[in-house]
């Protein structure tokens, strides 16, 4: 089947603060070092409910305080740091205005375009570092490690599909990563 001619267009991408928190809140937990802490407190958690258990069944009743203490704080380190990290991300976004209003990209076969009410601008493709493919809807793509184009697939224009873009992404032999 042939493929769709270049230009792919996505027109009126908005990116809504609950997409920007679900999306960066993704690429955090996917983060080794977060996946890392997570796991280590889990360990923790674990080794700390097994010696409450322990004490417990030995004894009767618990004979330390301190062990339940530790394990109530380490369950709420957690979960604090997971509501902590959502609001960090939804102030993040209100303090980008650019990312508040849509924008329509263009990809073409040398670059991607793109256009608002602030402005337009344009990168050419070897100047993207990398894709990331965050779930079924989003595609990351980074002309710098701290910044990032948001481009909603939802929004891509028939005929051209995803499957497209991954070609056009692989033509040009971008680092992609799937998440």
């Amino acid at each position: 089947m042939p493929h769709p001619p270049l230009p792919y267009h996505l027109p009126a991408v908005r990116l809504s603060a609950d997409a920007f928190v679900a999306v960066n809140f993704r690429l955090w937990r996917a983060r080794p070092a977060t996946r890392r802490m997570y796991w280590l407190l889990g360990a923790a958690l674990l080794l700390l409910a097994v010696s409450v258990g322990l004490d417990f069944g030995q004894n009767g009743r618990l004979t330390s305080t301190f062990t339940p203490v530790f394990l109530g704080v380490g369950v709420a380190y957690g979960l604090l740091r997971l509501a902590l990290v959502r609001w960090q991300l939804r102030r993040g976004y209100q303090r980008q205005p650019a990312l508040q209003h849509p924008i329509d990209f263009t990809l073409t076969d040398t670059e991607i375009i793109g256009r608002s009410v602030l402005g337009q601008f344009s990168g050419q493709w070897q100047l993207i570092r990398r894709a990331v493919w965050v779930g079924a809807d989003w595609l990351l793509l980074y002309p710098t490690e701290a910044a990032c184009y948001y481009l909603d697939l939802r929004c891509l224009q028939a005929p051209a599909t995803r499957a497209d873009v991954a070609r056009l992404l692989e033509r040009h032999q971008l680092q992609q990563q799937r998440l």
